[in-house]
């Protein structure tokens, strides 16, 4: 039997195991209870977040045989019961009920104009056909318009749904005849719960903040998470008697650069230290690490003081317990200003070095201006320590 990824075999099947989305479940399943389904649909959100899977949910489930002759079973449990022909056939994909369309490879008029024929024909069984329309976004301007007394007049048995991660390019009056919902970007915490949950269920054990390592190299994506926790089991385990993932093995995978390295670089600019800044450069350089991505990085490390700094608490910085204390204890080596002064270099930084050669001179030379932000009238030199240190010993 060929192996099916993560992403795929772990994908909710209902309402309830969708994650961080409940304002858009709850709705949907409201509507359901009180037969208020409407005939078009618009989720949007960032990638892997949930808003295909959510459409498939809402597919079977307004085709679920149980749903529609037990109504006490709709208005206490509201779920696809997985067990009637409709949801088996859905299940096996050979429901003819649902269909999903790539607007990114089906974008002309004439792909719309053949969807239009097809709507006309009412369900083989059950109560609706469901158009999932994936990066609507994609059609062309002729496409839409096409599609425009579709979705204003629809027949009674078809919902259309259409998924997209940039909701602006979407013409106005076609925003204007669905309901809206945007999906939110995932919280870390939940991700690792849901990764967790995996690797119970594939017998693996994990060091202690490997899972908030691939969270955070997810980035609020359920689906990214999962691609990168199936690629980190391949790298990591490679005997079927090893069970373990290593947390050192995934930081290696990953490239991950440790919060180690930039509490370096903030030490080095507290302390006014131009060889320590250098070591790090070498570091980032030597390591293979992409400049860009470690600035990048950076300005979140700089943002996590800021958090602490104005709130006078780290509930809202994703790290783990002993890197939230340093993040307190070392928050009053920089005023604020001083703060948004380096992340300002380091965001004009970013946008410089996409288009310059030298980067590791550049690089280099963006760290040691840091030194000079939070030490403005401690000018450094190129021998490693401040002029005015020099001037003193001299002295």
């Amino acid at each position: 039997m060929s192996y099916q990824v993560i992403a795929r075999k772990y994908r909710p099947k209902k309402f309830a195991d969708i994650t961080a989305q409940e304002h858009i479940t709850r709705t949907i399943q409201n509507s359901l209870r009180l037969g208020r389904v409407g005939h078009g649909y618009i989720f949007s959100g960032l990638r892997g977040v949930g808003k295909t899977t959510v459409a498939r949910v809402f597919a079977k489930a307004v085709n679920c045989s149980r749903m529609i002759d037990d109504q006490v079973y709709l208005k206490e449990v509201t779920e696809p019961c997985g067990e009637c022909e409709s949801c088996r056939d859905f299940e096996g994909g050979a429901s003819l009920n649902i269909s999903e369309f790539d607007a990114a490879s089906n974008n002309s008029v004439d792909d719309i104009r053949l969807l239009r024929e097809n709507v006309r024909y009412g369900p083989q069984k059950g109560r609706f056909r469901v158009y999932i329309i994936d990066e609507v976004h994609m059609l062309s301007t002729a496409a839409f318009n096409a599609f425009l007394k579709t979705l204003e007049e629809p027949p009674a048995h078809a919902i259309f749904i259409f998924a997209t991660t940039e909701l602006h390019r979407i013409p106005a009056t076609i925003a204007s005849r669905c309901q809206r919902f945007n999906f939110k970007r995932i919280p870390l915490s939940d991700i690792e719960k849901q990764l967790q949950s995996i690797c119970e269920a594939e017998n693996l054990d994990v060091e202690s903040g490997v899972l908030q390592l691939v969270g955070r190299k997810a980035q609020g994506s359920m689906r990214d998470a999962q691609s990168i926790l199936d690629q980190v089991i391949a790298f990591a385990i490679e005997q079927d008697n090893e069970r373990t993932v290593h947390y050192g093995k995934v930081a290696e995978l990953l490239n991950y650069i440790d919060d180690d390295q930039f509490f370096e670089v903030t030490d080095a600019a507290a302390a006014g230290d131009p060889k320590k800044m250098l070591d790090v450069a070498r570091f980032v350089i030597d390591n293979g690490y992409d400049e860009q991505d470690f600035l990048e990085k950076l300005i979140e490390h700089l943002r996590n003081f800021l958090v602490v700094y104005n709130l006078r608490s780290t509930r809202l910085i994703e790290r783990p317990e002993p890197v939230k204390e340093r993040y307190q204890h070392d928050a009053a080596r920089f005023t604020p200003s001083v703060m948004m002064r380096m992340i300002d270099l380091l965001l004009q930084a970013q946008k410089e070095l996409r288009f310059q050669f030298e980067y590791q001179f550049r690089f280099e030379l963006v760290l040691l201006k840091l030194i000079e932000v939070a030490h403005p009238s401690v000018p450094v030199s190129a021998g490693g320590t401040s002029q005015k240190k020099k001037s003193a010993t001299q002295s």
